[in-house]
């Protein structure tokens, strides 16, 4: 889907079987510096998580956009607020933002209800979310 308003194609999240695991994968790559545009694909993205029957691997692909102090810690207080994830990966994301989000994981490390790892290559992301 093209967003003609910020000249950006945005992509869309998928649920992917994959070595008898499923997936959902957040696509919120490629988005560059719209904030706005991010973040409101995020929430709709995780309405589809929040659904009973969704998968608890969850990656979150932000390769090519621009993530900020304030956009990690919503996203990273929003899947803490998820008791059904079992692991998450983050995709193409810098340093800088790694350690807001290991930052704010281990705030409140027991409500934390799964484990998670930064990994810039989709296919070891989703080995990893696999146990492969």
């Amino acid at each position: 889907m093209r967003d003609a308003q910020n000249n950006v194609i945005v992509r869309e999240s998928f649920s992917m079987a994959y070595m008898g695991g499923e997936i959902w994968f957040c696509q919120l790559d490629a988005l560059y510096d719209k904030k706005e545009l991010v973040m409101e694909k995020f929430h709709r993205d995780l309405e589809a998580i929040k659904r009973p029957s969704a998968t608890g691997l969850v990656g979150i692909n932000m390769n090519q956009t621009e993530i900020d102090k304030d956009m990690a810690v919503e996203i990273t207080r929003c899947f803490k607020d998820l008791k059904k994830l079992r692991k998450v990966v983050f995709i193409g994301i810098n340093r800088k933002i790694k350690n807001v989000i290991k930052t704010e994981l281990q705030l409140n490390e027991q409500e934390t209800g799964f484990v998670y790892t930064f990994i810039n290559d989709y296919e070891k992301a989703k080995l990893w979310l696999v146990g492969k």
